[in-house]
């Protein structure tokens, strides 16, 4: 682990005793900065937000954008009005 934690930044930023916590921190950060932000646009688009699971589902989550790219959406019918 030592030799390949020299190629990462966040390996020299925390304690050597803690490095058991990034294959678990690493993966919850990236989740949180893409839920969140795909969240807010499917609430926007009218749509649940628990569709968010779908974008971190390989291949599902392209099926899923192309369905909601070419859907119509409530939020942006009512704006218009």
């Amino acid at each position: 682990m030592p030799e390949m934690c020299r190629q990462f930044w966040p390996c020299s930023a925390v304690p050597p005793e803690w490095l058991w916590l990034m294959p678990i921190v690493m993966p919850l950060l990236a989740i949180v900065l893409l839920g969140v932000p795909i969240a807010s646009v499917l609430h926007r688009a009218g749509r649940s937000r628990w569709w968010t699971v779908i974008a971190f589902i390989p291949l599902l989550n392209l099926i899923g954008l192309w369905t909601f790219a070419f859907s119509s959406w409530p939020a942006v019918d009512h704006a218009s009005n």
